[in-house]
């Protein structure tokens, strides 16, 4: 099986003051399984107590189940038609996650703020967005 051409998966999300940080720990988990969670602790616009954690991995193997696993639950087809928007100018193709479904255990895309913002960095080279964006399309569409 051919290597998917990203160079890394991150995964992040807040933890706020009114939140169990286990729950939210759960749901980062459930989108980034692989990885250990790195957690720092931030102040929110009014003071608030607020944690970020954050979970990256950079393995091919690792990479490529935690991307069968969304393929399987539809994720990838559901953003597929606003790749356009979807990569960034470094190659980087966006994505945000439900926090309260990924808890349940769901897969969803958000649709609100409080969300899990993942992150993959595409193998392109030239390293140039339209090339990128050509990346993330194959791999989209499961060409790789």
């Amino acid at each position: 099986m051919a290597k998917l051409p990203i160079h890394w998966i991150e995964a992040r999300t807040y933890a706020h003051a009114t939140e169990d940080e286990g729950r939210v720990e759960a749901a980062l988990a459930l989108a980034l399984p692989e990885g250990e969670s790195v957690r720092e602790v931030l102040e929110g616009h009014f003071g608030n107590a607020l944690v970020r954690l954050t979970r990256r991995i950079e393995d091919g193997k690792s990479i490529r189940a935690i991307w069968e696993r969304w393929s399987t639950a539809g994720l990838p087809q559901s953003f597929e038609s606003e790749v356009e928007a979807r990569v960034d100018e470094d190659g980087v193709l966006h994505f945000r996650l439900d926090k309260q479904a990924a808890f349940l255990e769901r897969w969803a895309l958000a649709k609100d703020s409080d969300a899990i913002d993942v992150r993959l960095k595409l193998v392109a080279y030239p390293a140039k967005p339209e090339i990128a964006r050509r990346v993330a399309r194959s791999i989209l569409q499961g060409a790789v």
